[in-house]
């Protein structure tokens, strides 16, 4: 009963660590856990959506998808809100039953070597899991890497009582836990060649007379044959459910390999080259060292530079990877080395090493490791006869306190230090997660415009498509190089959202075309400094600033010329003309027009040739014209680079449209003339 109370303690501490401030802690709602969101609103409320994997953000295995789908249907049904925090509590959920799962491992592991391994190993093991930081950050994170411990930890507890057993069931499991990885994460794809070795290391040790894997207390022996039918019936349930992915990679060949050849090394000469895979191999060896910058330095996966165990965690983890390889010939202790070697390769042949959610299948075995350095200690400590109170084991008070200083230790250096860090405002898109939520909740009369970002932004788009009721998604254009204005007085109030750490150009434009317009809210970072703004366009209040030259000209398909801006007055060569179309749209535009400006010069021949100019989509792709709409007038800027040798003079500016067939607006393809600069 006492094993019970403990393993309770442990589950609970676990749960405390990772749903404690789960709510606010990340900030935010980072663009990858938004992906995974999306398609999870997509497979929970679309019959026919069920993708075997997810296309978007360079590919993605579905299975964390479909546990947020559960999730979000679980929210829904008991009236809460689909969001970022049912999200991250299917990933602390994960997390718990990761703690779990290596308690069930390092029991199984006991049973090979229960001469030498005490009783102690499951919970040390699952405790130093339970308050482990790096599994803790992730177990906060609404995305996939989290399913890798638990799915390495699951498939070989399976595999090993299936082995000491013979139970069909334990077999037939694992290989649905292998068939699992590959619907994972793409890390998580080594899963199933790691089960090579491991079957064949338990196959020599078999054969070569060691101790039958028999536990304390199994009087039977499961023979040879009932193993390797078992082993077969492993690899057959695992083949017939990756059917359907492995079905998909067939008419889909560019998306097997697409992330990890986006991420891959393949420098394997030259050591002291950057992100070099012998590189990575030291780094990856030094992630467990807690002296100095050894760790992640992305604040979105670490506290940065921090090593994966705190010292509390690492001697003992030193002390068992020894006690391990003095023991490698048996299994207990061979398994956990490949699957820490095996599980830490996904962060040596990948950039950015150590990457932290890459190699977090790595943590599983780590604990083991420190639960063989803890175990050992407390082996040690115990008599060689008789019994000794566990109160008076000086290896029981040795673990506890290494248990609860890491553990400390892990909620100082999560919960204060890293919950401190300002970069973690836009690590997690803290900003663009607070305009989704403010746009979702605007009256549905009320037009937003929104800049630089693409309404389509997954964090944006989340926040809008998952509450009912909602807000349309904004208008958006990258107000750096266009901005559209309904030109008449409006009848309902207009919103502008400008996200001026990045557009430093509409703070300075919306006073002179809206000067009626307020600031109503103002975001700021974890500096202090303003992230976005919101104006107020008044109901009734025109538009203002009008072209510096007026030229009014329709060209076609809605579209007309009200007039053009060139600026600087005096320009050298070399220098940058900066022109700004003023475009009026009457209908909405059916072609997707780019637009063409020209600085034109006589040649010998008395005609004009083009010299300069520069040809785009309106905003730099940012607000083609099949988005714009009737009443609306386009401000629409580019920047003509003029040659260093070009000559003095007049010359003369030319603007038009053309389409994806070639055909121009104006019809007659002449273009229309602005006027003329003159270059000193």
């Amino acid at each position: 009963m006492s094993r019970v109370f403990l393993l309770a303690a442990i589950v609970l501490a676990a749960i405390g660590f990772r749903f404690w401030q789960i709510g606010t802690l990340p900030p935010g709602f980072h663009l990858d856990e938004s992906f995974e969101g999306l398609e999870a609103w997509r497979i929970l409320t679309e019959a026919s959506y069920r993708p075997v994997f997810l296309t978007g953000n360079f590919g993605v295995p579905p299975l964390n998808a479909y546990a947020n789908a559960i999730t979000f249907g679980l929210f829904r049904l008991l009236g809460g809100e689909v969001g970022p925090v049912a999200m991250r509590a299917t990933a602390a959920m994960f997390g718990v039953l990761g703690v779990l799962a290596i308690y069930a491992l390092a029991s199984e592991l006991r049973r090979i070597d229960a001469g030498r391994l005490t009783v102690a190993l499951p919970f040390v093991a699952a405790a130093i899991l339970a308050t482990l930081r790096w599994h803790v950050h992730f177990s906060r994170i609404g995305i996939e890497p989290i399913l890798v411990p638990l799915l390495w930890s699951v498939a070989t507890w399976l595999y090993l009582r299936g082995w000491r057993t013979g139970g069909w069931v334990s077999f037939a499991a694992c290989g649905v836990a292998l068939a699992a990885a590959m619907y994972t994460y793409q890390a998580a794809w080594i899963l199933p060649f790691l089960m090579i070795p491991t079957a064949a290391h338990l196959g020599w040790h078999s054969r070569h007379g060691a101790a039958d894997l028999d536990g304390e207390e199994v009087a039977r022996r499961v023979s040879s044959r009932t193993r390797m039918m078992g082993l077969s019936l492993t690899v057959g349930v695992a083949v017939l459910l990756v059917l359907p992915l492995a079905w998909f990679f067939v008419q889909h060949p560019d998306l097997l390999l697409l992330r990890p050849t986006q991420i891959a090394v393949t420098d394997t000469v030259n050591p002291s080259t950057q992100g070099s895979i012998w590189q990575n191999v030291r780094a990856s060896v030094l992630m467990f060292v807690p002296l100095g910058q050894t760790g992640d330095l992305d604040p979105r996966r670490n506290l940065p530079g921090a090593a994966a165990l705190s010292w509390w965690q690492f001697l003992p983890f030193a002390l068992g990877l020894i006690v391990a390889l003095r023991r490698l010939r048996s299994p207990a202790y061979s398994i956990p080395l490949i699957g820490l070697i095996g599980l830490l390769l996904p962060g040596i042949f990948s950039e950015y090493a150590p990457h932290f959610h890459r190699v977090l299948g790595a943590a599983a075995p780590a604990v083991l490791f420190c639960g063989f350095g803890l175990d050992f200690l407390i082996e040690r400590a115990r008599p060689r006869a008789g019994s000794l109170p566990l109160w008076r084991n000086w290896g029981v008070w040795v673990s506890v306190v290494l248990i609860v200083g890491g553990g400390v230790t892990s909620a100082r250096d999560y919960f204060v230090r890293w919950a401190a860090l300002p970069d973690l405002f836009y690590a997690f898109d803290a900003g663009l997660w607070q305009i989704g939520q403010d746009v979702a909740h605007q009256p549905l009369s009320t037009r937003v415009y929104l800049t630089p970002r693409s309404a389509d932004h997954p964090t944006l788009a989340f926040a809008g498509s998952t509450r009912p009721g909602s807000h349309d998604a904004p208008i958006s254009f990258d107000g750096r190089t266009v901005f559209p204005v309904v030109e008449l007085p409006v009848p309902q109030p207009e919103t502008y959202v400008a996200i001026e750490t990045e557009d430093f150009r509409t703070r300075l434009l919306l006073p002179e075309v809206l000067p009626s317009a307020l600031v109503t809210q103002t975001i700021y970072d974890a500096t202090g400094e303003v992230y976005a703004r919101s104006y107020v366009r008044p109901a009734g209040a025109p538009a203002l600033r009008p072209p510096q030259h007026a030229l009014p000209v329709a060209l076609g398909d809605g579209i007309a010329l009200a007039g053009y801006d060139v600026q600087p007055a005096t320009l050298r060569p070399g220098d940058i003309l900066y022109l700004q179309l003023h475009w009026r749209v009457a209908v909405a535009p059916r072609e997707d027009w780019t637009v063409f400006t020209h600085l034109l010069a006589k040649d010998a021949n008395g005609d004009w040739a083009q010299v300069a100019g520069r040809d785009d989509r309106p905003g730099a792709g940012s607000l083609p014209t099949t988005r714009w709409q009737p009443g609306w007038r386009v401000l629409d800027e580019y920047q003509i680079a003029l040659p260093p040798d070009l000559e003095p003079g007049d010359y003369a500016l030319e603007t038009g449209l053309y389409g994806s067939d070639g055909a121009r607006l104006p019809a007659n393809g002449a273009g229309v003339r602005l006027g003329e600069v003159t270059i000193e």
